[in-house]
């Protein structure tokens, strides 16, 4: 006959096993990296083959001039996992970003649970706060996914994660805070102190005049360099980053 214990020790093994064998499964439901490497891959689906490729095209250019990725990935489903948990899996196990400096982005489509998920490698939280990627999720992605427009929301997410990164980027409707001088309130002030430079200067050597010029070159700087044309050769793969977490998530 057997003891009390011993069921209780056969019933504690069996639910272990059962328990094993669930995160068995679940694991395998991570897709493997993509041979050739790709920073869009679109496994559910969601947009024309011409529009994966302007996205490649655009985060390969921006790969290539900075080193920082920024990865797509669409899946058809999540399985049992939440879509935050889905995603760091993800990005630890392809190594999006580059290993010494964990500068990859990776934005997570679920197609049948409807939930989009963007999370950002250690050495980028500084410059895209799980802040921006809420409202970047909330602003830009959402309204496009619900209007099935995937591609314009994935395309103007990633704009504005380029932006934010170079610095160029800068929120009109987060300016409530009335201590902020209004923009137009500094052009002027620029140009009346250019005003009097130039005036002070007339008949001398004009070097007033060119520090002016390098002051507007500088103050119009920071320009796109990921947008430029098609030179570049391909996408040469992740480069071993990792996540911890820093991101956010939305449905549609």
């Amino acid at each position: 006959m057997t003891s009390p214990l011993n069921k209780i020790i056969l019933y504690l093994f069996l639910l272990l096993q059962i328990v094993a064998y669930g995160q068995t499964v679940d694991k395998q439901d991570i897709p493997e990296r993509p041979n050739p490497p790709r920073l869009v891959n679109d496994f559910a689906g969601l947009m024309s083959a011409g529009n994966q490729q302007a996205l490649e095209e655009k985060l390969v250019a921006y790969n290539d001039s900075t080193s920082t990725q920024i990865s797509i990935v669409t899946v058809k489903s999540i399985g049992d996992y939440s879509i935050e948990d889905f995603a760091v899996r993800l990005g630890r196990k392809w190594g999006v970003g580059q290993k010494d400096k964990n500068n990859g982005i990776l934005i997570t489509v679920a197609k049948e649970e409807r939930k989009v998920d963007i999370e950002i490698g250690y050495g980028l939280e500084e410059h895209i706060t799980d802040y921006d990627s809420k409202h970047i999720i909330d602003e830009l992605i959402l309204p496009a996914f619900k209007q099935s427009n995937y591609y314009e929301g994935l395309d103007v997410a990633t704009t504005r994660m380029i932006a934010q990164l170079q610095g160029t980027f800068t929120n009109d409707k987060a300016s409530g805070n009335n201590d902020e001088i209004p923009t137009w309130v500094i052009i002027l002030i620029i140009i009346f102190i250019l005003f009097i430079i130039i005036s002070s200067s007339i008949g001398g050597s004009g070097g007033a005049i060119r520090s002016g010029g390098t002051a507007w070159t500088w103050s119009s700087g920071g320009g796109s360099s990921w947008g430029g044309g098609g030179s570049s050769g391909g996408f040469g793969g992740f480069g071993g980053g990792s996540f911890g977490g820093g991101g956010s998530s939305g449905s549609w």
